[in-house]
């Protein structure tokens, strides 16, 4: 029998508070390494955040909120993730390919577990992280689509040499938190995030173009297209710093079609990377 009760999350950035929010909400641990105390808590706020929505829609309570966030332990050591003896590693820091080789790096040094290896690159080929590399035989990477926990899919690829036993728990791991993996070919950018990106640039074409505002575009797409989330509001919840990254990262692939928007560029000019900071496309107050 596969145990998965505890999960470490290499960083909180990008992607990190929804899938942390997923592991809480099936009553697993997360084990969290983030140095950085600010991007922690900022990481934390969203997760509240977000529970507080379900708290008013869905029917949680504060109770359910006081046990979840009991099960987050943070960590500001590498080291201490063999103490907590966790199951399976996820990679959640800044969309750069060199970071990405950097945390591998210090996964291999400093955290020698026989443990499935989830790296969380929007905009990199997994080959370009790990290929030729130990880690290759215990890695994938994925993507939620188009964020969790609210919607119910990963994407998922694998290189050849990924072991029977890394993509078993994998799926096991997926399986708990109720989510449905469809599993790619690996490539730059994934289904999720590359048509995020080519929605949020048509958008700031459009707002640029017509003058409208960032809250009626978002609810023109989200009533007439039947989204939950208008994408502006989605790429607030990323972080627009995030988002300028993965367009560049994209962009090494096709420079013509991924281009950092100029609404985009003065928004992060002027601090505003979304709703960590209670203003990004549109204002959280």
């Amino acid at each position: 029998m596969i145990r998965i009760t505890k999960i470490g999350f290499y960083g909180i950035r990008n992607l990190g508070p929804g899938l942390v929010q997923s592991v809480l909400n099936k009553g697993l641990t997360a084990v969290i390494y983030e140095k950085d105390y600010d991007v922690f808590q900022a990481g934390l706020n969203i997760i509240e955040r977000n529970i507080d929505y379900e708290i008013e829609h869905w029917g949680l309570t504060l109770k359910d909120k006081k046990v979840m966030l009991s099960r987050i332990e943070h960590i500001e050591n590498l080291q201490d993730f063999i103490k907590h003896d966790i199951d399976i590693l996820i990679e959640s820091v800044e969309e750069r390919l060199q970071r990405k080789i950097e945390v591998r790096e210090k996964i291999k040094k400093e955290v020698p577990l026989n443990i499935p290896i989830i790296f969380t690159s929007q905009t990199n080929r997994l080959s370009s992280i790990v290929e030729n590399d130990i880690l290759e035989t215990k890695s994938v990477n994925i993507h939620p689509v188009p964020s969790v926990p609210i919607y119910s899919l990963v994407e998922l690829f694998r290189l050849e040499k990924c072991s029977d036993i890394t993509l078993e728990i994998v799926k096991e791991f997926f399986s708990k938190l109720d989510l449905k993996i469809f599993e790619l070919k690996d490539g730059a950018g994934l289904i999720g995030p590359r048509v995020l990106i080519s929605t949020i640039l048509e958008a700031c074409d459009v707002i640029k173009e017509s003058n409208i505002s960032t809250e009626e575009f978002d609810m023109v797409v989200k009533k007439g297209l039947k989204m939950y989330k208008g994408p502006l509001t989605m790429a607030d919840e990323i972080g627009l710093d995030n988002i300028k990254m993965w367009i560049e990262e994209l962009s090494k692939m096709d420079s013509s079609v991924y281009k950092v928007p100029e609404i985009l560029k003065n928004l992060l000019d002027k601090g505003y990377t979304g709703i960590k900071t209670r203003e990004g496309f549109l204002k959280y107050r």
